[in-house]
C-alpha cells in the first residue's frame, strides 16, 4: 500500500513580511534610543540648565513641598560627597521650655497636652529607638530659657538619665525675641566638631543638634558671627528643626520664625519640620530625624 503523502504548505511570504517589519521595529527603536541618547549627551564647555524636580506626595506633605527649590541635577549631584557610614553621633537636643499664652494644646481622644509635655513623649520613644539603631551613640540636653539658653546635661547614652533630666524640665514664660547666638555659643563651648583629611576617611562621630522649638510669638534673633558661621559650615556638623506652632495666620509670628530657623542651615543638608497642633505629625516628625545624616538624603529632594 503506497504511503500517501501530506503536502506541508509553507508560507514563506508571511514569515518574509513579518521578518521584515520586525526588523522594521528594531530600526525605528535603535534611531530613537540614538536620537534620545545625542540629547542627553552633556557637550563640554555647554552651559547646563537648572531643573526643577517634580515630587509627588500625599497631602501629609503639602507643607514640605513649598521648600522645594530648583536644582541642578549636573552641577549639584557631586556636593556634599561625604563618608556615608553609620558613624557614632553625639546629639545635642535643645527643648525650649517657654509657652505662649493660651497656648492651643495637643489634642488626643482621652487628654490634652502642652507643647512641652508632646515634646517629652516624642524623645523618651526617640531615644529609645537611637539607642537601639546604634548603643555607641551619646545625647546632651540643653534646654532653652525666655531669652537664653542653658548646657544642662553632658554627652551621654544612660537613656535613664537622659528621660529622668527630661521630665525635671519645667515650663517658663516667654519673651518677645530669643537670642539664638546664645545657644550656639552654648554649643560650641561644649563640642568639638571632628575633621578628616579626606571625605572617603570616616570621623570619629559626628555632631547632631536637633532643636525642638515651641514658641509662635517670639521670633529668634541671630547675628551673624565668625565663629558660629564656621561651626554651622564644618561638613560633620548639623542643625535639624523641629518646629511645633499655632495654626498661621497674621496674628502669630509663624512665618518669620519659618525664615529665621531655616536661615541657619548654611549647607542645605539640614531637616527642617514646621508641625503644627497635630499629634501625630509630631510623631511622624520625630521618627524621620531618626536617619543618620550621614545616611540621609536632601530633605528637598526626599520623598517621605
Amino acid at each position: 500500500m503506497a504511503e500517501r503523502k501530506i503536502p506541508i504548505k509553507i508560507q514563506r511570504d508571511t514569515d518574509e513580511k513579518e521578518s521584515i517589519s520586525d526588523e522594521s521595529d528594531e530600526n525605528d527603536q535603535s534611531n530613537k534610543m540614538s536620537q534620545t541618547m545625542e540629547q542627553l549627551a552633556i557637550k563640554p564647555g555647554t552651559k547646563q540648565k537648572k531643573l526643577s524636580i517634580q515630587i509627588k506626595s500625599s497631602q501629609e506633605n503639602m507643607v514640605n513641598q513649598k521648600y522645594l527649590r530648583e536644582y541642578d541635577v549636573f552641577e549639584d549631584r557631586s556636593k556634599g560627597t561625604l563618608f556615608n557610614g553609620n558613624v557614632r553621633e553625639k546629639i545635642i537636643l535643645a527643648i525650649d521650655r517657654a509657652q505662649d499664652e493660651n497656648c492651643t494644646p495637643f489634642m488626643t481622644e482621652k487628654s490634652k497636652f502642652t507643647p512641652l509635655s508632646m515634646f517629652r513623649r516624642s524623645l523618651h520613644l526617640f531615644l529609645k529607638l537611637k539607642h537601639l539603631i546604634n548603643k555607641d551613640n551619646e545625647f546632651a540636653l540643653v534646654v532653652l530659657n525666655e531669652n537664653s539658653a542653658k548646657w544642662h546635661l553632658n554627652f551621654t547614652n544612660d537613656l535613664r538619665k537622659l528621660n529622668q533630666e527630661i521630665e525635671r524640665i519645667t515650663q517658663c514664660d516667654v519673651e518677645d525675641t530669643f537670642n539664638m547666638n546664645n545657644l550656639l555659643q552654648e554649643i560650641s563651648h561644649h563640642v568639638q566638631v571632628p575633621e578628616t583629611d579626606s571625605d572617603e576617611i570616616a570621623p570619629t562621630f559626628v555632631i547632631r543638634t536637633i532643636l525642638l522649638y515651641g514658641r509662635s510669638y517670639t521670633i529668634p534673633v541671630y547675628k551673624p558671627d565668625i565663629n558660629i558661621e564656621t561651626i554651622l559650615k564644618k561638613p560633620y556638623f548639623y542643625f535639624d528643626v523641629l518646629f511645633t506652632h499655632e495654626p498661621v495666620d497674621r496674628s502669630n509670628n509663624c512665618n518669620n520664625i519659618f525664615e529665621a530657623l531655616q536661615s541657619l542651615d548654611k549647607k542645605g543638608l539640614s531637616y527642617f519640620f514646621p508641625v503644627c497642633r497635630d499629634t501625630r505629625r509630631l510623631h511622624n516628625s520625630m521618627a524621620k530625624l531618626l536617619a543618620h545624616p550621614l545616611q540621609r538624603p536632601i530633605q528637598k529632594l526626599h520623598k517621605f
